[in-house]
């Protein structure tokens, strides 16, 4: 039971992942470059 949670918990992140790629995939570069400083992708260069 507790394999099969972890299964599931796992496919959901992957899912998410991928949901998440997609979506930025729409916006524009600034946009993109902002949402990952946001996230502490990037390092804080300018203001968004």
């Amino acid at each position: 039971m507790l394999s099969r949670t972890a299964d599931h918990l796992f496919w959901m992140s992957r899912y998410t992942e991928r949901a998440e790629k997609t979506a930025a995939g729409g916006l524009s570069s600034t946009h993109r470059e902002c949402a990952q400083r946001v996230r502490g992708f990037l390092p804080e260069e300018s203001a968004c």
